[in-house]
């Protein structure tokens, strides 16, 4: 069930005429979650498809990054000069809400049904990630080319499907722990917060996080795994040929659907 590389527009890379069966799950063993997931967790079977994603999307994550930052969905460039010290020193502070709410996740394990969980954790997700810019690079150029409605019903499946994939993830508690390690300035007005995901007996994994200012609070824009593999960049990857075939309607009807999966009768 191996897949060798991922999809992707990217000049010069190769593109299947079709979409590998069960892309969705595949994909997502690659992201910063599952690979963190990997080093703490027991692997679920869909997730042993890669351990390792392709070098490109490193450099692809850089110009992502950037994209995010300087365009509209990043803001302007001299945000960071607007931001006062007390600010920048919160950024920081959503990077802590997520860690303990994927550790309550982990902490009542299966003993609630996953939808209840995907509802208990529905708020974190969106009160801590800027879910919208992360769309609109993923699925750029069609997001911009749909209308309100079709960009709200992406939004909402991709919302609730990325907060599946936590749910379906941290379910189980077997004495990790996560810990900022600090932060740093990023590109183009972001702030850049490291975090160690540990597990005793484990490597630490580190994750670092992509922060933006927005007004008197911060959200995260996107998550590097091991500091360069971006959870944006393995989507965007991810999303191409559905959106080819589908467009964002199509997306949003991937999305649940895999939520669905993820989430099974609970």
């Amino acid at each position: 069930m191996g897949m060798r590389f991922l999809l992707t527009d990217a000049p010069g890379m190769i593109r299947p005429a079709t979409r590998p069966a069960h892309l969705m799950q595949m994909v997502d063993a690659t992201s910063p979650m599952g690979i963190a997931i990997s080093g703490i967790c027991e692997r679920k079977p869909m997730e042993t498809a890669m351990a390792e994603p392709p070098t490109w999307i490193r450099p692809l994550a850089a110009l992502l990054l950037l994209a995010m930052a300087a365009g509209p969905v990043g803001g302007p460039a001299t945000a960071r000069a607007q931001s006062p010290p007390a600010a920048q020193a919160g950024a920081s502070a959503p990077v802590a809400r997520l860690n303990q709410a994927l550790l309550d996740l982990m902490r009542g394990g299966t003993r609630e049904p996953s939808r209840a969980r995907l509802q208990r954790f529905m708020p974190v997700m969106q009160e801590t990630f800027d879910l919208e810019a992360a769309l609109r690079v993923a699925a750029a150029p069609y997001f911009e080319r749909a209308n309100e409605a079709e960009q709200r019903q992406a939004l909402d499946a991709f919302s609730r499907r990325s907060a599946a994939q936590y749910v379906d993830r941290f379910d189980s508690y077997e004495g990790q722990s996560f810990d900022i390690t600090g932060q740093r300035d990023g590109p183009r007005g972001t702030t850049l917060v490291d975090t160690h995901v540990k597990k005793p007996g484990k490597e630490p994994v580190r994750l670092t996080y992509v922060l933006r200012p927005q007004g008197q609070t911060w959200k995260i824009l996107d998550v590097l795994a091991k500091g360069t593999i971006s959870q944006v960049a393995t989507q965007r990857s991810e999303f191409q040929t559905i959106l080819r075939n589908g467009g964002l309607p199509g997306l949003a009807h991937d999305l649940n659907a895999a939520a669905d999966r993820l989430l099974g009768g609970g």
